[in-house]
C-alpha cells in the first residue's frame, strides 16, 4: 500500500477512535448516569424555583394523590479534605435511585442547586453552595418553590418528603416552612450538621441553616430517620441529637439498618423500607 494511502487510513482510524472515546466519555457523565437511572420511569425537566434552576425527574400516575418528593444528597462536594469540587453533580445519585423504587402514585425527584443543570443557567453557583452554604436559606427556598410547582402539576394537596444524606436536612428545613407535609423520611441524613462537623473535626457550615434548629417545629409530623449500621459518615448520634432537640419521640423514629453504609445497600433495601408504617403521632 502506498505510504500516502497508509497515512490516510491511520488518520481515519484515529478519527474513528477519537469519536468512540468521546462518545464513551459523554455517556459516562453525571448527567447521563442520572438520565439512565430515571429514563425508564420518569420524565425529565428543569424548573426554576427562587434563585436556582433545578433538575427534576417525575412520574405522576394519579392526579390528586399525595406527592412523594425525593431530595438528593450533597453530591461531589469535595475532591479531597482541602479542595472543593468544581461541580457537585453526583455520579451515584442515591436519592434518584431510591425515587425510582418508590411504588407511590406521584413521585418527584429534585436535585440540589448546581447539580446537573449548566452553570450558564445558574450563574450564581459557586463552590460555597455545595460546601459551607449547602443549606443556605435561598437553597431551601428554591427547593420548596419547586415542590410547589410539582404539587400543582400533580394536583396534590399533601406531600411526603424523603431526603438522602444532606437532602434529609433540606427536607426537614423545607417542611418547617410548609403546612402540607404529612410525613418525612431521611436516609443517612445529616440532620444536625453542628454535631456532625464537631464529631468529624471539620469546618462548620457557616451560612447554612441547621435542621436541628427546626426540630421542634416539625415534631408533630410523622417521621422515620434511617441510619446505616455501617455508616462511618453519618452516625446515629446525629439523629439522636435531632430527636433530643425535637423534645418528643411520639412522631419520630430512628431505625438502624443492618448492612447499610452511607452509600451502599439503600437501593436494595428501599422497596421494603418505603413500605414500613410511619409512627402515628400521639401513640406511645
Amino acid at each position: 500500500m502506498p505510504e500516502a494511502k497508509l497515512k490516510q487510513c491511520f488518520m481515519q482510524l484515529g478519527f474513528v477512535l477519537l469519536c468512540l472515546l468521546s462518545q464513551g466519555c459523554a455517556s459516562n457523565t453525571p448527567q447521563t448516569i442520572a438520565s439512565d437511572i430515571a429514563d425508564k420511569w420518569f420524565k425529565s425537566t428543569e424548573l426554576k424555583g427562587g434563585e436556582f434552576v433545578l433538575q427534576v425527574y417525575y412520574r405522576f400516575d394519579q392526579l390528586e394523590a399525595p406527592l412523594s418528593v425525593y431530595i438528593e444528597g450533597d453530591g461531589k462536594a469535595w475532591l479531597n479534605k482541602n479542595r472543593a469540587s468544581r461541580n457537585p453533580s453526583p455520579r451515584n445519585p442515591i436519592g434518584l435511585s431510591l425515587a425510582v423504587r418508590d411504588p407511590g402514585k406521584n413521585v418527584m425527584y429534585i436535585a440540589r442547586p448546581c447539580q446537573y443543570v449548566s452553570f450558564e443557567k445558574n450563574p450564581q453557583c459557586d463552590y460555597t453552595y455545595w460546601t459551607n452554604r449547602r443549606f443556605a436559606p435561598e437553597v431551601i427556598a428554591s427547593v420548596s418553590a419547586v415542590i410547589d410547582l410539582g404539587k400543582k402539576k400533580a394536583k396534590a394537596s399533601k406531600v411526603n418528603l424523603i431526603g438522602y444524606s444532606g437532602g434529609g436536612a433540606v427536607a426537614l428545613l423545607a417542611a418547617a416552612r410548609r403546612s402540607d407535609v404529612t410525613s418525612i423520611r431521611t436516609v443517612a441524613g445529616n440532620i444536625d450538621h453542628r454535631v456532625w462537623t464537631k464529631q468529624h473535626k471539620v469546618d462548620s457550615l457557616n451560612g447554612s441553616l441547621n435542621a436541628a434548629d427546626v426540630a421542634d417545629k416539625v415534631s408533630a409530623i410523622s417521621q422515620i430517620h434511617y441510619v446505616g449500621e455501617r455508616d462511618k459518615v453519618i452516625g446515629r448520634y446525629v439523629t439522636e441529637s435531632f430527636i433530643f432537640k425535637a423534645g418528643s419521640e411520639n412522631c419520630i423514629q430512628l431505625k438502624m439498618v443492618s448492612g447499610a453504609t452511607h452509600t451502599k445497600g439503600w437501593e436494595t433495601l428501599w422497596p421494603k423500607l418505603i413500605r414500613e408504617k410511619l409512627p402515628i403521632c400521639g401513640e406511645k
